[in-house]
């Protein structure tokens, strides 16, 4: 390996440690997000179910299925649906934070998974 070989290499693994640590606090803050957003309509909100999933465009999804209070009362549903308030609030969760933490950890959140505000 010659000299300009071996400090190419050296740049480049300083920049993907840069960028792997960069992307794990830029997770950590979307996730962080999504609390703080559903907090404002859900106070009592302990658990948020999501589910990740390839759609018809063959990209990858992440949105939330319910939330949930601390004794398990179901606070929002999909199925069930919510006043369009609220069904813009989950929409925006789910495009502006949940993909984004999707496209930063890869496939940790495909299929259904909780989140807790515990957890951030």
């Amino acid at each position: 390996m010659t000299e300009g070989d071996a400090a190419l290499r050296a740049e480049f693994d300083e920049m993907l440690a840069v960028y792997q640590e960069q992307g794990a606090h830029l997770a950590d803050l979307a996730e962080r997000m999504v609390w703080r957003t559903l907090r404002a309509h859900f106070p009592s909100a302990s658990t948020v179910q999501v589910e990740g999933w390839m759609n018809e465009d063959w990209l990858r999804v992440l949105r939330v299925r319910r939330v949930l209070d601390a004794d398990g009362v179901v606070l929002f549903d999909v199925a069930r649906g919510a006043d369009p308030e609220i069904e813009e609030v989950i929409d925006e969760v789910g495009t502006e934070y949940l993909d984004l933490l999707l496209d930063l950890t890869g496939d940790t959140y495909m299929g259904l998974h909780e989140l807790s505000e515990s957890s951030t």
